[in-house]
């Protein structure tokens, strides 16, 4: 009986050798789990969202920016800089002062101060402010949301009903309603 036993301890020491050597084995050549790393692959951005709304408010936690698009990515891996496809904003919502804004294309860089557009840019004030107010259309324009101005050194059309003002470039102070036309011609006039 003795000996029976002894054989059963050794055969049950030898499986358990067998299978600790098989567990690692198995552990030793396994194929190992990649750990995620965020945004590594060239050229791959980190999101891309569809009928996308961002908003801002101000220090006085009143509204600054309400930007939509069809389509905001990141620009550039990494940058955190949002590129945006057929933009339209309202600056200053529910304010006296608000403006709508349409582009085919936008971009919000990484500081958040500025919203870039650029293709069939309108810059035209909400709905309820007259007939006789103003639309600038441009194919590009710079909306400085820390300065509150909106510029463009390209070519601006604007217009107030049935007039229309052609000009090569504009500095809008959007805070205190004034608008700075450049054009190609400079001159003086004496009557």
């Amino acid at each position: 009986m003795n000996l029976h036993s002894s054989g059963w301890r050794h055969a049950a020491a030898l499986g358990a050798f067998t299978l600790l050597a098989a567990l690692t084995a198995w552990w030793a050549h396994r194929p190992l789990e990649e750990e995620p790393t965020p945004n590594t692959v060239a050229g791959t951005p980190a999101y891309s969202l569809t009928d996308t709304v961002l908003e801002e408010t101000g220090s006085d936690g009143r509204w600054r920016l309400r930007v939509m698009a069809e389509t905001a990515r990141e620009a550039v891996p990494g940058s955190r800089e949002i590129a945006l496809e057929q933009v339209r904003a309202l600056y200053h919502p529910g304010a006296p002062d608000a403006w709508n804004l349409r582009a085919d294309h936008g971009h919000l860089p990484a500081s958040g101060r500025q919203l870039r557009l650029r293709g069939n840019v309108r810059l035209s004030p909400v709905s309820g402010r007259g007939a006789d107010s103003p639309t600038v259309t441009s194919p590009t324009l710079t909306l400085d949301l820390l300065n509150e101005t909106a510029t463009t050194p390209s070519p601006v059309s604007i217009q107030f009903g049935a007039h229309t003002l052609l000009a090569r470039g504009m500095n809008a102070d959007m805070k205190a309603g004034t608008l700075q036309l450049e054009s190609d011609l400079h001159g003086t006039f004496h009557h």
